[in-house]
């Protein structure tokens, strides 16, 4: 072992301690006198590579206990000149928590890593919580790596091709998708390269190839690329449908939930509501699905069904295991309620929502609550609090490129300034619109609404009541691109 001499001696030294062996007793197995020992473990005496060796092994000691020998030398005796003692003291106290937490990690892992899931075959039950475990590991350290790399990275490890590692990726794409499509699109794309490289039989890839499949087309309805999203959905249909998964392995209500999404977003409501129905018999999260239901009735404009459909999801929640969830199902009936005017049901349910993101800390989901906080303001008739919130969420949507969102924001903000009569506000606010215009995630029947107001607002003859005839078909236009607005 290469180290410093006065670190060979303090490892012997330190290792006989903790083994309660005596320096004789290395001797002994050596044939060595113990005085000779001693001698070779004075502060003055040289201690070759050769001796250290020959004396570790009269320790008996392990590769983990030098190692932990070294790093107390390490800790304790280096020098490091460069630093105060106290900043030396600082830095060996944060490293042994450090030190600790990864043990901690460790001491979890070890009976998992016994059991080790086979990379060939479809996996038994008791390969189950080892596989995921490992393959969040996995996806945390993917997550670091620059995304130009890692496609490469999974194409070369063959433990990065598993089932399991598939389907962490694939939610990835899920979380990615009200954050950064392009982002979105890389996880899914990923997800659908490691599902060609798992092993196994053949009916459990195809499943998996369909598995990931749907997600990539989850990610393409979002991107307003429907037609497209249809054609892959359908891929991954016939592929799950020409696959098996005896154990259910993967969630089997995962591919309807998602396929009804798409049927949402094509306004196709009855085959949505459903294929949202059968997903619940099957599904591992019905709370999920009960949110997605509530929001798709929110869609068709049937806000008291929406409402049910959320309330049932609430017991169904754990805040400490599923704050995204608790966070979509506390927004989503806020916002149902603000459109039946149930402003003052709205608030709490709002505060609680930003609770839970800022405890997520995801600042886009914040800067939502900052809309709904001053949409709900606007409806209780605080207008300086409304417009403060507005215009704060509306810079903020702004500098993340969410235009739908800036269009949302900037048409409340407008209703507002128009009751007060502040047409001329209106018409030089009328310049941040500029970008939306230029965006191409704003789909044209939405741009042209947004034309007919601005030029009434450039004339001056822009009413409240106009805007928030606008802002109603934008609630109802994000999800269906041919509707068109009438004034």
């Amino acid at each position: 072992m290469t180290c410093p001499i006065q670190a060979r001696k303090f490892v012997v030294s330190l290792v006989a301690l903790m083994k309660d062996v005596s320096l004789t007793k290395i001797g002994s197995r050596i044939g060595l006198e113990g005085k000779k020992v001693s001698h070779h473990l004075t502060k003055d005496h040289d201690l070759d590579d050769a001796v250290f060796e020959m004396l570790l092994q009269g320790a008996q000691a392990t590769s983990h206990e030098v190692a932990a020998a070294l790093a107390c030398y390490e800790a304790v005796m280096e020098p490091h000149p460069e630093l105060t003692p106290e900043e030396r003291g600082i830095i060996e106290e944060a490293v042994l928590e450090v030190s600790q937490c990864y043990r901690e990690l460790l001491i979890r892992a070890v009976p998992l890593s016994r059991a080790k899931p086979p990379l060939d075959g479809y996996p038994g039950a008791g390969d189950l919580e080892p596989a995921r475990w490992l393959a969040g590991l996995q996806l945390d350290s993917l997550r670091e790596l620059p995304a130009a790399d890692r496609l490469p990275v999974v194409k070369a490890a063959r433990e990065l091709q598993t089932w399991a590692l598939c389907e962490r990726v694939a939610e990835e794409s899920v979380q990615a998708a009200s954050r950064d499509l392009g982002e979105a699109f890389h996880w899914a794309r990923l997800a659908r390269q490691i599902a060609l490289r798992v092993r196994g039989p053949e009916d459990w890839r195809r499943l998996i190839r369909g598995y990931s499949a749907a997600f990539l087309a989850n990610i393409l309805r979002v991107a307003g690329r429907l037609k497209r999203a249809d054609r892959v959905m359908e891929e991954a249909r016939r592929l799950w449908s020409a696959g098996s998964d005896p154990g259910q392995v993967l969630d089997p209500g995962r591919l309807l939930d998602l396929q009804a999404s798409l049927r949402r977003d094509q306004r196709r409501f009855p085959e949505a509501v459903s294929l949202l129905n059968r997903a619940f018999l099957l599904s591992r999260s019905r709370a999920r699905i009960l949110i997605k239901k509530g929001f798709t009735l929110e869609v068709m404009g049937d806000y008291e069904g929406a409402i049910k459909a959320l309330l049932e999801a609430e017991p169904l929640l754990d805040r400490s295991s599923e704050p995204r969830l608790w966070y979509d199902q506390r927004f989503n009936l806020a916002v149902v309620l603000t459109h039946l005017g149930r402003y003052t049901e709205a608030t709490e349910l709002a505060e609680q929502a930003r609770e839970v993101v800022i405890n997520l800390g995801d600042e886009i989901f914040l800067q939502r609550v900052t809309w709904l906080r001053g949409r709900i303001a606007a409806g209780l008739g605080c207008a300086e609090e409304a417009r403060q919130l507005l215009e704060q969420a509306r810079r903020e949507f702004a500098a993340r490129r969410m235009w739908y969102d800036v269009a949302l924001a900037w048409t409340e903000h407008a209703a507002l300034l128009l009751d007060e009569g502040r047409t001329a506000e209106v018409k030089r606010l009328t310049l941040d619109l500029a970008l939306v215009f230029d965006s191409e995630d704003v789909h044209q029947e939405v741009l042209k609404a947004l034309h007919l107001f601005r030029e009434a607002a450039e004339r001056e003859a822009a009413t409240a009541e106009v805007a928030r005839r606008l802002l109603r078909y934008l609630f109802q236009a994000r999800h269906d691109q041919g509707l068109r607005f009438t004034s």
